[in-house]
């Protein structure tokens, strides 16, 4: 098991490892315009500096923070709203035509209206986190309610459970593991969605980061910024994944 477990993680890495070797010869022999793509070695150089005079630290810290605000904020209504849409006709009727509307506008599109709204600040940022985020878990939440076994939800009401204990003790368990899928897949939104809006509207965070060196034709330091994105996305989704399979032991 234990040698099965390294062979899938060599697998896993092969891969990008050859790429990283493929980019680094190709830019030491002039294949490609080291300008634009510097070896992996600078980027990495390039990197532990910012690691070492904190920037990028910081400004990891204030990508997140805006990041894990607006996920919660998006996610909590999506997911309960998704799963009454998913069990009652009338609200599912009452919701769904608003919500395929809105889902199809670009997130970035509302970027000016967010700022008239809140400002330019945090809570702008924020609040287009958490809309591209409710649409991801509430149509995830809905398929996930509708997709659980009919038959187990009318043996629990033959035994007199109420539309709660329904709720609770067959709906929730049933669609669990759909509605971490859909969670995981909004979190790669989110992050998408806040790097684009630091990009155009904000003095801070990864998005601000990466645009700012990229203006200035610091390319190893954009990079940098790219790599910060990458691990964050990478270790916020590893721990989506133990928490689901603490949760959900049935799924390991």
């Amino acid at each position: 098991m234990q040698a099965q477990a390294v062979r899938t993680v060599a697998a896993g890495v092969l891969l990008p490892a050859s790429l990283l070797v493929l980019w680094q010869v190709a830019a030491e022999r002039g294949w490609i315009d080291a300008l634009f793509f510097p070896r992996p070695t600078d980027i990495v150089a390039r990197t532990w500096e910012h690691v070492r005079d904190g920037r990028i630290v910081t400004d990891s810290e204030i990508t997140l923070k805006r990041l894990l605000l607006g996920f919660v904020l998006g996610a909590a209504p999506g997911i309960v709203l998704g799963l009454a849409a998913g069990t009652t006709r009338f609200i599912r009727a009452l919701l769904y035509p608003l919500a395929s509307a809105l889902y199809v506008v670009p997130r970035i599109a509302l970027l000016p209206l967010a700022l008239v709204t809140f400002s330019i600040g945090d809570p702008a940022r924020v609040f287009m986190v958490a809309f591209g985020v409710f649409f991801i878990t509430f149509f995830g939440s809905l398929s996930a309610a509708e997709q659980v076994e009919r038959n187990h939800v009318d043996t629990a009401r033959a035994f007199g459970a109420s539309y709660h204990q329904v709720m609770r003790s067959v709906i929730v368990p049933g669609a669990s593991p759909s509605i971490f899928t859909s969670l995981r897949v909004a979190m790669g939104v989110a992050l998408i969605v806040i790097i684009s809006v630091e990009f155009l509207a904000s003095n801070s965070g990864l998005g601000s980061f990466i645009w700012r060196r990229y203006q200035i034709f610091d390319f190893p330091s954009m990079y940098s910024g790219i790599v910060a994105v990458t691990v964050l996305g990478v270790a916020i989704n590893a721990l989506l994944l133990m928490l689901e399979r603490s949760l959900l032991p049935w799924r390991r």
